[in-house]
């Protein structure tokens, strides 16, 4: 080492800077230099009918390259800002989308040199106009059972000289229908559900402080041995990544249902991801909500079930009793923020989706999670069998559960750590 720095420093000035260094830990002047961005990030202008288009070719959240196809629960995990499952779609701006005259559902036949490829458009507002985006991944011939045939494969388009971006010989409508699938169509907010994501910015007067909603049962007294467990979610760390929502499918056992069901909206997910615009179509302002059962203390699910079956238990959570739903969905119509799940089929059982040609088994069921049969409510429970398994711990210690001994799953695959979970009337609680 001496050796090689003698070179850099020279016989005459070596054993000063050799000193030098070693007493700094770092040798002065040899970092790499600063790079200066480009001070303005071009915009493409609005493209006229006639103009040739840019194709962008990206992997796609979930399948990434492709590798991931035959993976369902990847299949219906909602993509960030578009909510797509079971597919792809060409992404376009709402102003080239009007100038091609299309609109979604509408098959797009894209040319790239001497290659086609169709695949529907989906309108998607913050898109820059003159652009195409089209994930990679999907149209594979030779995945598996599940993979097989879902959505438009993007790699004829692609080039080895332009793998990423490459200009279009022409996109023109071919005049057919592709179905785009999206987590979305959900009834409206209701109530206080409409106050999810209020927006801060500042400079803001702070909110209210809430009254006390009215209930019709007596308010629990505050018991320090009992805990009443509670979830925050901070809104300004959530990314949308949609980790949460398949960490709580793997938990809880959730049955993925297929492109069939999701087109009669009858997706399983006990967690959903609301995108929320607060600026304009050219201009938006997104922000991500993650809506998990809210676990209402004055729960409106529960005085319309006639069997009892949504109840509140002294730990503050609202429980889901499987063995005594008799399938009314009352529940599900008096929840103001549309987080409950029915089952209309047996999905748990395993059954085989309409022209994919196997049977959908879970390969893997948590055994610590009842499996749900047809004609029963679903919902999230904040991961009772773990706060269960905190608590038999506890009982064999003789202390109370910690709150650092309960972590739910979609808390614990949050990359942005937005989830915190614990104990609301705790000393130097995490949810205060």
């Amino acid at each position: 080492m001496r050796q090689t720095w003698s070179q850099h420093w020279g016989e005459q000035g070596f054993e000063t800077g050799w000193r030098q260094a070693l007493h700094d830990g770092v040798v002065a002047g040899t970092a790499t230099p600063p790079l200066r961005p480009p001070q303005a990030v071009p915009v493409l202008p609005a493209a006229p009918p006639t103009a040739p288009l840019t194709l962008l070719l990206r992997p796609d959240p979930a399948s990434w390259d492709g590798r991931f196809a035959n993976n369902p629960w990847l299949q219906e995990c909602p993509k960030p800002l578009t909510r797509q499952v079971w597919g792809n779609a060409a992404l376009i701006s709402p102003t080239t989308a009007a100038l091609l005259g299309l609109a979604e559902d509408d098959g797009l036949l894209l040319s790239a040199g001497e290659r086609q490829a169709e695949a529907p458009v989906l309108p998607l507002p913050g898109m820059a106009d003159g652009v195409v985006l089209l994930s990679l991944g999907f149209g594979r011939r030779r995945a598996g059972a599940i993979g097989d045939g879902i959505g438009t494969d993007a790699y004829p388009l692609r080039d080895s000289a332009e793998p990423w971006q490459r200009p279009l010989a022409g996109a023109r409508r071919s005049g057919n229908r592709h179905a785009v699938l999206r987590l979305g169509a959900e009834p409206p907010l209701e109530g206080a559900a409409r106050d999810l994501f209020p927006e801060l910015r500042p400079g803001d007067p702070p909110l209210p402080a809430a009254a006390a909603p009215p209930s019709l049962y007596p308010p629990p007294p505050p018991d320090p041995e009992v805990p009443a467990w509670a979830m925050v979610i901070d809104t300004a760390l959530c990314i949308g990544c949609n980790a949460c929502v398949v960490a709580c499918q793997a938990e809880n056992n959730i049955p993925v249902v297929g492109p069939e069901e999701v087109a009669r909206g009858r997706d399983m997910h006990w967690l959903r991801i609301d995108t929320h615009n607060t600026g304009s179509s050219e201009a938006p302002r997104l922000g991500f909500q993650p809506v998990p059962c809210m676990q209402c203390e004055a729960a409106p699910c529960e005085p319309v079930c006639p069997v009892a079956a949504s109840v509140h238990d002294r730990e503050g959570l609202n429980v889901q009793v499987y063995n005594r739903c008799m399938g009314t969905r009352f529940c599900q119509a008096n929840c103001p923020y549309k987080v409950r799940r029915f089952n209309f089929r047996g999905y748990a059982e395993g059954r085989e989706f309409a022209n994919r040609g196997a049977p959908v088994v879970a390969v893997q069921h948590n055994p610590e999670v009842t499996l749900r049969s047809r004609g029963v409510m679903e919902k999230c429970t904040y991961c009772t069998q773990r706060i269960s398994a905190a608590r038999r711990d506890a009982e064999k210690s003789g202390l109370p559960p910690s709150e650092t001994q309960v972590v739910t799953a979609c808390q614990s695959a949050c990359p942005a750590a937005a989830i915190s979970f614990g104990k609301l009337h705790a000393e130097r609680s995490h949810v205060p």
